[in-house]
Order: structure tokens, then sequence, then C-alpha cells
């Protein structure tokens, strides 16, 4: 049995060999009609490796071309090449592997592709490719973030602390050619119409010294964003209240104090401002002692700002301050009586001024007194306790102003008259009204400048003038002492 199915088997041989080859092959070819091999490009991202490698050297590179792909040519069956993607490859270049190439000048690092699928059934079979770079010195700084705003805070508020939270310095590394020209970074966030605290993450943004901003693609950064808090605060209109101490030079006085700005708008928490009504100054500030011309200065007033509150407009620090000193003149000029007043005439009597005019002597400042004019110069005439007759009043200044004064004092020439005494001095006849005036002169027979008698003197001469003889040479002899003055009177009385 054994016997018979070897015969069967190697009976013709090799037509059985020869039809299994033949088989072999017409599969073969079959397979290969419907699945061929074929060609197919795909576009694969470079990745680079060891980019330390060119930085510990201080050198950076750039990719020439800009392009950061490369192209390249599979082989695979149909079947396989119908499910591949870009993204089925992975091309990857060196930096340790930098070469330099003599024929086109430059620095290339060779790029090497695999099949990240079906890596078994895939050739590549495009030449070697290569990245063509640029090597330029490295430069190095660092930066402190500015922390920035943009926009305008609602109204009756402003801009309080403005910080970044967190880290705050980047480190930027690149070509030296762009890192040079860095001046500073800022992080800016919008307050437009904000009217409470507010708080945004930001991208800094890179500045050179004339504020043009820096592309920094080809740079590395060990912050690409910042978080920025901005807080917002009610503001106040406060007056400016300036002291002073020390007195100017003899002969000279302070006649005004003038700044600008006069108010100023200064912010903080609501529990801060509430209680400023002004910012005063401490007289320190401006010492007057010893001052002989006008004093101009510049007054810092950050340091006395309430706690917790500050200028809105930093510009309002600075105060203009001016304190007038001039020197003080005297001006003596003749007063019409009609400026002044007489008061404290005893009831019972009655005043009246015997002179037109009368001198004055007042000093204060040189620009007051340059415009002072005898009708601004107005006054009283003070009377108290004077009986009847002539009396020199004291007078008083009582102009509504502080800078000018009496520089010696003034008296004026009034006639002061019993009410009852003076209504017979106007019905009598001629010798009674030469007995009536003569008895108001003795009534004071001591008047004069300076010699004004108390009123019991005057009341006392009445007495003796009606107990003496009615002869007008007798009333004059009971008074031994008549001033030349009632002389005077006495004559316009006769007449």
């Amino acid at each position: 049995m054994l016997k018979k199915l070897i015969r069967k088997l190697t009976n013709n041989f090799g037509l059985k060999i020869l039809a299994a080859l033949s088989a072999i092959i017409l599969w073969v070819i079959v397979g290969s009609i419907d699945d061929p091999v074929g060609v197919q490009r795909f576009t694969a991202s470079v990745s680079l490796t060891n980019e330390n490698y060119i930085t510990e050297q201080n050198k950076c590179y750039e990719v020439l071309d800009g392009d950061n792909t490369v192209t390249f040519s599979v082989s695979a069956k149909r079947s396989i090449r119908r499910y591949l993607s870009n993204s089925d490859f992975r091309a990857v270049a060196d930096m340790e592997r930098i070469e330099y190439d003599e024929k086109s000048g430059n620095w290339r690092v060779p790029v090497t592709i695999t099949a990240q699928r079906y890596s078994t059934e895939v050739r590549i079979v495009s030449k070697q490719l290569y990245k063509e770079i640029e090597l330029v010195d490295l430069g190095r700084t660092q930066k402190p973030i500015m922390a920035d705003t943009k926009g305008v805070v609602a109204d009756n508020c402003a801009l309080g602390d403005v910080s970044i939270v967190g880290a705050n310095l980047m480190n930027i590394s690149g070509p030296a050619s762009i890192v040079s020209r860095i001046d500073t970074v800022t992080a800016t966030i919008n307050v437009d119409g904000m009217s409470a605290d507010v708080t945004d993450s930001v991208v800094p943004t890179l500045f050179d010294a004339e504020g043009n901003v820096i592309d920094t693609t080809k740079l590395t950064l060990n912050i690409t964003t910042v978080t920025i808090k901005a807080q917002i605060l009610g503001t106040k209109d406060v007056a400016l209240e300036f002291q002073t101490t020390g007195e100017p030079a003899d002969g000279y006085l302070m006649t005004g104090l003038s700044y600008r700005p006069e108010m100023v708008r200064i912010k903080g928490e609501t529990a801060t401002l509430n209680p400023v009504n002004k910012i005063t100054i401490p007289a320190e500030v401006l010492d007057l002692t010893g001052a002989t011309s006008t004093i101009e200065t510049i007054v810092d007033i950050t340091s006395y700002l309430p706690r917790g509150a500050s200028l809105v407009l930093a510009s309002d620090a600075k105060i203009s301050v001016t304190v007038r000193v001039e020197p003080v003149v005297r001006k003596t000029m003749q007063v019409p009586v009609g400026n002044l007043v007489i008061e404290h005439v005893r009831d019972g009597f009655h005043a009246e001024f015997m002179e037109d005019t009368f001198a004055v002597e007042i000093k204060g400042a040189k620009s007051v007194m340059d415009t002072l004019e005898a009708k601004d110069v107005t006054g009283a005439a003070d009377a108290s306790g004077l009986g009847s007759g002539e009396h020199y009043l004291a007078i008083t200044l009582t102009m509504n102003r502080d800078d000018c004064e009496l520089a010696i004092p003034a008296r004026v020439l009034a006639r002061i008259t019993e009410e009852g005494a003076e209504g017979e001095l106007n019905g009598g006849d001629g010798g009674a009204s030469g007995e009536s005036d003569s008895e108001g002169i003795i009534g004071d027979g001591n008047t004069g400048p300076g010699n004004d008698e108390d009123p019991d003197s005057g009341g006392n001469s009445g007495e003796d003038e009606s107990t003496g003889d009615e002869s007008g040479g007798e009333s004059s002899s009971g008074s031994g002492n008549t001033s030349g003055g009632n002389d005077g009177s006495r004559e316009q009385g006769a007449a």
C-alpha cells in the first residue's frame, strides 16, 4: 500500500514540480497586477532635536527657507499607500549632525524620515534630505515686565496700583541682532469704563527704544503670558492750605500768598477720602524770617497727602507758590471830615467837626500806598465821655482792609454842645448868642490838642458860669486856661 502511494507521488515527478512552480509564478503575476507597488509623495514637519548643541556654542540658528517642512517619496503597495497620510511619517533633524556644505556655503542638517505605520511595508525612496540653516551669535537678556493700562476708567474713578501677579522677570534668548534691540517688556490691561478692580491674563509685548514692537517668533521666552491686576479707586477734589512762619525784615511785610493749582484731585479708598476736606502744608515749609523781597518757590506736596491717598495727576505734586513781601512806606494826606463818623457822643449832647479836612499819616505796603487816595480813608472819631466844648478827638481807621494803618495817632477838632444850649444859641439875640458861646468855651477851659478834659470838668465850668456875672468879660475871666483854639472859636461866635 505504501509502495503504491510512493509510486504515484514519484510518477512524473518532474512534471509535478514544474506545475507547482508555474502555479507560484502565476500567483505572483496575478498578485502584482491586482496590488501593484507604487511611489507616492508626502510632506512632514521637521522636528529639530539636540538644539542645545548649538546654544552651548553661543550660537543660534534660523532655517533659511523659512519653511520647516520636507517633501519626500514613499514606495509601497497600493493597498498600503491608500491608507497612508502625512501624519504617518516623522521627519527629524538632529542638530548634532550639522555639517557645512562648501558648495552652497551654508550649514545644513540631514533629515531622517521614518514611517509611523506599516514601517515594514513602506520604503523611503527619496535621496537624502537636508534643512539649510544660518548660524548667528546668540544673545541673552533679562527684562522686567512692566504693567500698563489702556482705556479710561469710569467717571469719578481713578487708577490705583497696577501690578503683575506672580513672576515678572522675562528671560529672553535668540539672535543677538534682535535681542540687543529689546528695550522694554510691557503687559497691558484694558480698564476702559471700569469702576471696580479688574484682573486679566495678557501676553507681554517687547518694544525697542523707539517704541516699535519687536517680533518674537525668532526668540525664546520663559514667560508667554502674565496676570495683571488693576486697582480702581474713588476720587475727590480738595483745596490746598499753605501756612507761613517767621516775620519779614524790619520795614517789610507780607502782602499776599498765592499758589497754583489751588485744588488737587486725590484718589483712594472711600474710607480714606471721606474725612479729607483740605490738604494743609505746614508753616515751616514757607519761612519768611528776614525776607526783604517776594519769595517764589516750588513745593512738593506728595509727603503731605493723607495716608492711603495719592494724586490723580502726578503733575499736581509740584505747587508753584508766591509769597509777596513789600517794603512798608508812609503817606501823609488831607482827608475830608466827611469820611469820619463821631462815635460815643454822650446822651443829650451834639458833636460837629470844626475843620473841613484833617491830616493823617498812614503806613502800609508800597503797592497799597501808591494807589491809596483820601477818599479811601474812612474811620471814626471817639467822643467818649466828653462834655461841652471844643475837643481834639482821637481817630481810628475803620477801612475794610488790614494792609495799612495809622503811622502816628491822628486827631480832629470837634465842638460838643448840649442839645438845650444849642437851641438857646440859635434863638437868642446877639448878646445872648455871645454869652452862650462863651459858656460853651468856658465849659471846657483846657481844650486843645492832647488836653481834652473829662466830663466833670465841663459840667463844673457851666455851673460856675451860671452863678457868675452876666457879662461876657466876667465869664471869660472865670476860665483862665482858655486855649488859642478856643479864642478863635469865640471870635467866630461873636461875629
